[in-house]
């Protein structure tokens, strides 16, 4: 039997919640839930929310909170891919596989799950957008099928994993980061403990980057230089809010 770990009054093994930990994909988010969201708790600042709705088995789950950082600061942590698994638990793979664009690109993530749970993996799709007016990002994950490598001897390919990371500049320091995960981490693992294990995933995603901006302070410089309009940067017009929906990608090499 494995250890167990208090979740605000109830109780989970300590390698189930391990193994969702970080279906968070580090680096970035996906597409928007229908249904209406519930606060379930705030923990450290981190307000989190759950969606359910009819035909869907698994609830999605939102976490909203301030951290510590330009938002272009926070942008240019998120789109350092090979960083990931310096901040997002249990992440030992990161790889982008291809660079579609400037931002946009397919990724391949590893989750290391301790026995006898498999590990996860699942190759993603990320897409940027900005609104400068609003002064907020947009950075949407969604799971794809047509791309990366096939699947591997003992470990369990996700059948889901779509949300995104949304930036919204508070002020110069300080930016709103809110997360959301709508996953199925698939194999023989039942929609309870997924769930229970899930709810945990916007607490310890935002508090993991909170730990790495401050770890990497002042390391994105060239890349807030680049991009953010006070220091004489710019957002390509192709992510604008406006701009016509990135084209499917084409197959990835693995």
């Amino acid at each position: 039997m494995g250890k167990f770990t208090a979740n605000h009054g109830r109780f989970l093994p300590t390698w189930a919640l391990a193994l969702l930990l970080t279906l968070s994909a580090g680096h970035l988010a996906a597409v928007e839930a229908d249904g209406k969201w519930h606060h379930e708790f705030t923990e450290d600042g981190i307000a989190v929310s759950m969606m359910t709705d009819e035909g869907r088995s698994l609830p999605a789950f939102r976490g909203t909170a301030v951290v510590d950082g330009n938002m272009f600061e926070v942008l240019g942590m998120l789109d350092d891919a090979k960083k990931a698994t310096e901040w997002m638990a249990n992440c030992m793979e990161n790889k982008v596989l291809k660079q579609v664009n400037e931002f946009d690109r397919i990724i391949y993530n590893r989750t290391d799950a301790p026995w006898p749970v498999s590990d996860r993996d699942v190759v993603i799709f990320v897409g940027v957008t900005a609104d400068l007016d609003k002064r907020e990002v947009n950075i949407k994950f969604k799971e794809i099928t047509n791309s990366g490598p096939g699947p591997i001897d003992g470990v369990v390919r996700m059948p889901k994993l779509r949300g995104y990371y949304k930036l919204q500049a508070v002020d110069e320091r300080h930016t709103r980061v809110t997360y959301q995960i709508d996953a199925d981490s698939g194999g023989s693992l039942p929609d309870w403990l997924i769930t229970r294990a899930t709810r945990r995933l916007p607490v310890d995603t935002i508090a993991g980057l909170r730990r790495q901006l401050k770890k990497t302070m002042g390391n994105y410089e060239e890349f807030v230089k680049r991009y953010d309009p006070s220091k004489g940067g710019k957002i390509p017009d192709q992510f604008a809010k406006t701009a016509s929906p990135a084209p499917t990608p084409a197959p990835a090499q693995p």
